[in-house]
């Protein structure tokens, strides 16, 4: 008998297009919910792999390199607890307070210094060496300023920088660690009657000055005791180590260094001359951008130290670092 009319009515052909799209709603909501899955992987893999920075870094006081690896800049502290790492550029060219040691290293009174400093404070810091004009940078006859180093952020801060009118003006110090030390000219031992510090009219070489360094020209200028003590720029010539300087003294190349008595006494072959004349405001302390707050925690553990265990590291450095050259520690 064939079927009638709403017999067929009735019932649903499995070719209907409807059955057709309908059945292919859960395979198609599977396969999105499989995509998404996948990309969720690939975003928490590309973040993890993001979220650990491996560096190299040069612990305070010298020693072999140590590889670390810090999450957003963050590391655990000795106590335990989250503590952002500190970096401060450190030289090598500043006799006793920071040289190159006999086997490579860095080494010095400063090094010393910032181990116990960061240690009372509780924060945690790294050295890493820097050459000086990335923390202050000068030319002949410009207005000197910060380094490119500590304006771009290298580092937190930089080790034993004086404070002075030019430099107060741009980046912040921390409690001075050290006296300060006045600037005069030196010349080449057994002729220093040949050098007239206190006048400075027809020189027919020019004054050798340490680049970036605060025994500047400009400070020089100030000194209206000296008689022409403001220089043309041809008689102004920036030198980049306490080395090249006391070369060029010696071999005549310039009529005289002018700095920092304790940037040039441990070379024998130079004597000092004139009138000693400050250039500094402070002693040497450390040195950073003003939107840098690294000078709150070292002072804090600068002044636990200074109570307890700061004569202890000067007396000490006698017997480390003597050999390079005297320390001139806070009375």
């Amino acid at each position: 008998m064939m079927n009638s009319e709403s017999d067929v009515a009735g019932k649903t052909s499995l070719t209907d297009p409807v059955v057709r799209e309908s059945s292919r709603i859960p395979i198609l909501i599977a396969i999105i919910c499989g995509l998404i899955a996948v990309v969720a992987i690939i975003i928490a893999a590309v973040a993890l792999g993001r979220g650990q920075a491996s560096t190299t870094v040069v612990s305070s006081g010298g020693g072999q390199p140590q590889s670390s690896s810090q999450s957003s800049a963050k590391t655990q502290s000795g106590t335990g607890s989250q503590s952002k790492v500190w970096t401060i550029a450190i030289g090598h060219d500043y006799g006793a307070h920071e040289y190159i040691d006999t086997k490579g290293y860095l080494a010095g009174f400063h090094h010393d210094l910032i181990d116990a400093v960061c240690k009372a404070a509780g924060i945690i810091c790294k050295t890493m060496w820097q050459p000086y004009v990335n923390c202050w940078d000068s030319s002949a006859g410009k207005r000197a300023t910060a380094g490119e180093g500590l304006m771009a952020r290298w580092f937190d801060a930089c080790t034993g920088w004086t404070a002075t009118v030019d430099r107060v003006q741009v980046v912040s110090f921390s409690d001075p660690f050290l006296k300060i030390s006045n600037s005069l000219f030196f010349v080449k031992k057994g002729q220093e009657s040949q050098f007239n510090p206190r006048s400075l009219i027809g020189l027919t070489k020019p004054i050798g000055f340490l680049d970036g360094w605060a025994s500047d020209e400009k400070c020089l200028a100030r000194d209206t005791s000296i008689t022409g003590s403001t220089l043309p720029v041809n008689k102004i010539l920036h030198i980049a180590t306490t080395v090249e300087m006391k070369n060029k003294i010696v071999n005549g190349d310039i009529a005289a260094g002018y700095t920092s008595v304790k940037d040039l006494e441990h070379y024998s072959e130079l004597a000092p001359v004139g009138i000693p004349f400050s250039c500094k405001i402070s002693g040497n302390g450390m040195m950073t951008r003003k939107d840098n707050d690294f000078n709150t925690h070292w002072n804090r553990g600068f002044a636990k130290i200074k109570a307890t265990g700061y004569r202890k590291i000067c007396t000490d450095a006698k017997t480390k670092h003597g050999n390079i050259g005297d320390v001139n520690c806070l009375s």
